[in-house]
């Protein structure tokens, strides 16, 4: 289970951080969320493919692209949080950014993007997916038809820009996922211990 490091404004914060603080630790609340929403989203997509008797199959595969749909824009909402956080939200408290292990922080999104290299390009194909079916010739591979689904079992795939991308919706998706919100988090340790000693404000 993911544990959100309490970040806090402390007796010792400049009062110009007390917001930016309590933003950085919304945001990183947030990454437990993503994780969350990603976990819902693959075991809608198991359902999905084994509906209970009272679900046509015909709804049973609307939730399927649901599903992946949702998985796609959750994995590119996170990699945006990740970069957030760490361009962003750090400048804005910099009382608080030599606490932070940075190290952490540039290895979970290195692992990120090697883990799952086609977030921004499955993104703009879940996206724009009736524009990209329209110009196969820009979009589809070896000029074959511009079509998202599973080539693969559980395995998307969507061409874009003439390359066909793909996402793996299965239990090590989740936990590569899992490890690098982990990886990140655990960046902010130390800032929470330290800003504790320090005594958090009301």
């Amino acid at each position: 289970m993911l544990r959100v490091p309490l970040l806090w404004p402390s007796t010792l914060s400049p009062e110009a951080e007390f917001e930016p603080i309590k933003y950085l630790h919304a945001h990183l609340t947030g990454l437990k969320f993503s994780v969350e929403a990603w976990e819902a989203a693959l075991q809608l997509y198991r359902t999905s493919i084994s509906p209970p008797p009272s679900v046509s199959r015909s709804i049973a595969s609307r939730w399927r692209w649901i599903a992946v749909h949702e998985c796609v824009l959750e994995l590119y909402h996170l990699r945006a949080r990740l970069e957030k956080i760490q361009s962003v939200m750090l400048r804005n408290c910099p009382s608080v950014r030599p606490m932070v292990d940075m190290s952490k922080i540039r290895s979970a999104r290195k692992n990120l993007d090697e883990y799952f290299p086609d977030i921004e390009a499955l993104r703009h194909a879940i996206a724009h997916t009736g524009e990209n079916e329209a110009h196969p010739e820009v979009h589809a591979p070896n000029g074959l038809y511009a079509l998202s689904g599973f080539r693969e079992p559980d395995r998307f795939s969507a061409p874009y820009e003439g390359t066909l991308r793909q996402l793996d919706i299965t239990d090590q998706s989740l936990q590569n996922i899992v490890q690098v919100v982990a990886e990140f988090l655990s960046a902010f340790e130390a800032a929470e211990a330290e800003l504790e000693r320090q005594v958090h404000i009301d």
